[in-house]
């Protein structure tokens, strides 16, 4: 019978095999620990260099994306809230950049009120239009509260305005829709960004166009009604269509004002066909495949066209020349020109005639301005910044031995650095 041989499976554990995997376990475990250490001091470090600021009770707002001219931290708010706009389909959040003072929040745009002191219905201009604005808190032309954030990202102008104790200052941000108050009825704004005692609020005394009170003034008297037979054509809609038009004699051509008004009344456009969509889709899907044109609108020589309702008047007349070529439904064209007439504030457009006064230091600024809601904090009905109190401030960085890891920005090591 022949004999199975038996071999042994496995290898024979050495002294050596011992030391070396003794070496390197303890050698790697020290590494790792070393390695955790740097990055510790480094992420610690850096932390020390970031700038946080946060309230009395150390609720940190944000970290310091940049200083304003004060040297106010600046830090970005997102606003998660926002509907979508007509540009953003996506619907993607939009950010309001505010800077941050011991005692208040402060922007760039100012908010506009019916009231005394800031009271009553609150409204803002459109974003990035120096001539809605162009003087500023100093009375000096050029350096007014224009803030061209708001227009690089397509969405809604943000300021900050006035909060109940008056100082603080709340969150507000323009909803796309014309301000229900005219420019005449303004009596004071919230400038947040002066650099004063007590509340930046300001007496504002207006008429359709507004300057700052000691510099330029310019009132509006009613001239006529603007020539507007040939003002609206949309070329999808069979007889909608306009032919070019001259003026009458003696009148000349606005069309430079509709052109600088583009932006609002494509916001009231917008608001006007949301409201009928419900009901009335084909109206919507004609405008917006429509190819629409402004005509020529007229006013007297020597007179200009007013601003005031332009917005609103003229996306009305827009879809309600829709509706009618359109629709066939009496009682369907009646619901949709109800229902436009409770979004839209149309106007009779008039021509006005300007009569400047100027003394020393500032020239003329004009207002468009939409309405504006507070910015309210997720899953809450408090404003935005409601539940943060003042004194702000800024965190500091720790005490650094002389042996402590410093952390070397690239390119800075050396024995001279």
């Amino acid at each position: 019978m022949r004999r199975v041989r038996q071999y042994q499976g496995g290898f024979i554990i050495t002294l050596e095999l011992i030391l070396v995997s003794t070496i390197l376990v303890i050698g790697t475990f020290i590494g790792v620990v070393a390695l955790r250490d740097v990055l510790f001091k480094q992420y610690v470090e850096k932390q020390s260099r970031d700038i946080y600021v946060s309230d009395s009770n150390g609720v940190v707002l944000g970290q310091a994306l940049s200083f304003d001219e004060h040297e106010a931290p600046r830090i970005p708010y997102i606003d998660r809230l926002v509907p979508p706009l007509s540009p953003d389909p996506a619907h993607r959040n939009y950010r309001a950049l505010i800077s941050i003072r011991d005692d208040r929040f402060t922007t760039r745009e100012a908010v506009y009120y019916d009231g005394a002191n800031c009271t009553g219905t609150p409204c803002i201009k459109a974003p990035s239009d120096e001539n809605e604005d162009n003087v500023g808190i100093d009375n000096v032309d050029a350096t007014g509260a224009v803030g061209y954030l708001y227009k690089s990202q397509a969405g809604p102008t943000y300021a900050i305005g006035r909060s109940p104790d008056g100082i603080t200052g709340y969150l507000f941000r323009d909803t796309g829709n014309a301000c229900p108050i005219s420019p005449d009825a303004v009596r004071s704004r919230y400038m947040s960004q002066k650099v004063v005692a007590g509340s930046p609020c300001e007496s504002l005394e207006t008429s359709s166009t507004e300057t700052t009170p000691g510099t330029t003034t310019t009132t509006q008297t009613y001239v006529a009604d603007a020539y507007t037979d040939c003002l609206i054509g949309l070329g999808a809609i069979p007889g909608g269509v306009v032919d070019t038009c001259s003026c009458p004699a003696n009148y000349s051509e606005q069309n430079d004002v509709i052109r600088a008004a583009e932006s609002e009344i494509d916001a009231s456009l917008l608001v006007g066909l949301n409201s009928v969509r419900g009901f009335a889709k084909e109206v919507v899907d004609v405008v917006e495949a429509a190819d629409l044109q402004v005509g020529t609108v007229c006013c007297p020589v020597g007179s200009v066209l007013s601003n005031t309702g332009l917005a609103d008047t003229i996306a009305y007349a827009i879809i309600e020349d829709a509706i009618y070529a359109t629709l066939t439904n009496a009682r369907k064209i009646d619901k949709s020109i109800d229902t436009l007439n409770n979004n839209l504030n149309p106007q009779t457009i008039v021509c006005v005639e300007e009569t400047t006064t100027t003394t020393p230091g500032g020239g003329s600024r004009s207002l468009v301005l939409r309405e504006a809601v507070q910015v309210l904090a997720p899953d809450t009905s408090d404003n935005a910044l409601a539940n943060f109190s003042a004194p702000f401030k800024i965190n500091l960085p720790a005490d650094a031995s002389s042996d402590d890891w410093v952390y070397t920005l690239p390119g800075k090591e050396g024995p001279n650095d």
